[in-house]
């Protein structure tokens, strides 16, 4: 239920938003009639109250609810108050408003008399929207709480298991291309084999360099690409096409390392490739996000557990906040990610 998830499990049960409503009417309708004088009855005390609970309940809950959806308190704290604040002076003067012209009509009263009757009534109508919203706004504060110390705590565990996977492959950077450098000696007069050599080498040195690094260039991004797209090519030839199409302006924005090789890597895995069915593979940007795009031919194999794409939209969601856009239909499958500026 939206309730059930908006608030955290406070309203795990739906029997349990009665309690609250019916709870807190009780109490303030026990309160009113020490303040009033006014004996405790269910015409006079109790309905009233009950009705108005209710109300200013559902409306402040819906009213809190859209501020935390629309202006999140970590990213835009201040329009959160302004808004919040301007929504909740609004609905509780239309309410009020709306009751004593309900009262007037009633007892053939103007407003202003209305107002002077209702004074007390109207202070009371007030703090009981207060309290109802500072009720729902700690709700979701620990809500919050709790959701960042959940991310907190994955992202550390995360870390690592990520650190000790590395830590069970890593090879000695210096081992391996000294190893490779041997191996392109061997290739003398094979001028192909040595650029894949070296495509190889540049390849593996920048993934080992980007371990460490939160954030490449677009540069840096693309330029690892042209190697890996080389490598590729070797094994397909003009099978796979990659057309990139990316404005220079926006060649010093930044993107998650190995982003883009992650993202075409996925198309080669999942779509069949061949002379009858070449992959084509488009990368373009729209002056704010990249999109990789390819024809969708897919491989009759198990379902995919989308693990790539769930690793790129983690990355992105814990460095920038923006999500990453996924769309597919029957002849085209694209991932478009958001381009970083400058930290």
């Amino acid at each position: 239920m939206k309730s059930q998830e908006q608030f955290g499990g406070l309203y795990s049960k739906w029997y349990s938003l009665i309690y609250w409503i019916v709870g807190i009417s009780l109490i303030i309708g026990i309160i009113f009639t020490l303040f009033t004088g006014k004996d405790f009855s269910i015409i006079n005390v109790v309905l009233p109250s009950l009705f108005n609970t209710v109300c200013l309940w559902l409306g402040s809950m819906s009213i809190v609810m859209f501020v935390w959806k629309r202006f999140p308190w970590e990213s835009m704290p201040l329009k959160h108050i302004i808004v919040e604040f301007a929504l909740i002076t609004v609905f509780l003067s239309a309410f009020i408003l709306g009751v004593d012209a309900f009262i007037c009509h009633n007892k053939n009263l103007t407003l202003i008399e209305g107002f002077q009757q209702n004074v007390v009534s109207i202070i009371f109508t007030v703090l009981i929207t207060f309290l109802i919203v500072t009720i729902h706004e700690a709700i979701f504060f620990y809500r919050q709480w709790k959701l960042n110390f959940s991310k907190s705590v994955k992202l550390e565990k995360d870390n690592l298991e990520a650190s000790y996977n590395t830590l069970k492959s890593q090879v000695n950077p210096h081992f391996l291309f000294n190893s490779l450098n041997s191996l392109m000696s061997l290739l003398d007069n094979n001028p192909r084999a040595e650029q894949y050599v070296q495509d190889l080498s540049d390849f593996l040195r920048y993934v080992l360099m980007s371990n460490d690094r939160e954030l490449v260039t677009l540069k840096e991004e693309l330029d690892n690409i042209e190697k890996y797209i080389h490598l590729q090519k070797l094994r397909f030839e003009e099978n796979l096409q990659v057309e990139i199409d990316i404005q220079a302006a926006l060649l010093q924005y930044h993107i998650p390392p190995l982003t883009l090789q992650m993202l075409i890597e996925n198309c080669i895995k999942h779509n069949t490739i061949s002379i009858q069915k070449p992959l084509i593979i488009r990368i373009f940007d729209n002056g704010k996000h990249i999109t990789i795009s390819n024809n969708l031919q897919q491989k009759q194999v198990e379902e995919s557990t989308g693990q790539g794409l769930k690793n790129i939209e983690g990355r992105y969601r814990f460095l920038s906040g923006e999500p990453i856009k996924i769309e597919s239909d029957e002849n085209h499958f694209s991932v478009t990610v958001p381009l970083i500026k400058a930290p």
